[in-house]
């Protein structure tokens, strides 16, 4: 092989690893920490099933740049609250235990829709 192909070729793949690198991590997350990324089911908007976090499954953190990423506010209250009434039926499609603790701690049907939209059990 020539020196001179060879030299070029692992130039070629190092940049291609720099650029790869570069555009990874650089999203803010649960701790808006620069570098720490959102979860990859924290789309803003309305979720589909699978764009949502699993309520039991994910950190509170997750779930609170989840929930910020569907817009809803004080998103860190909700997370805590959410978090500290786990664990919640794997099988209930309709959430009705998230939803009742949300009634519970006084969120507007308007915020209970968004969290509800953005989480899965």
């Amino acid at each position: 092989m020539n020196p001179r192909r060879a030299a070029a070729g692992a130039i070629a793949v190092l940049t291609a690893l720099t650029l790869v690198s570069c555009g990874e991590g650089s999203g803010r997350g649960g701790s808006n920490q620069p570098g720490v990324s959102l979860p990859p089911s924290a789309a803003p908007g309305p979720a589909g099933e699978a764009q949502r976090t699993s309520v039991n499954e994910s950190s509170q953190q997750d779930i609170a740049a989840t929930l910020r990423a569907n817009g809803v506010p004080d998103a860190e209250h909700w997370a805590q609250i959410i978090a500290d009434n786990k664990p919640y039926p794997k099988e209930d499609r309709s959430m009705a235990k998230l939803r009742q603790v949300l009634a519970q701690n006084h969120a507007d049907p308007e915020t209970t829709d968004k969290i509800v939209n953005a989480l899965r059990p």
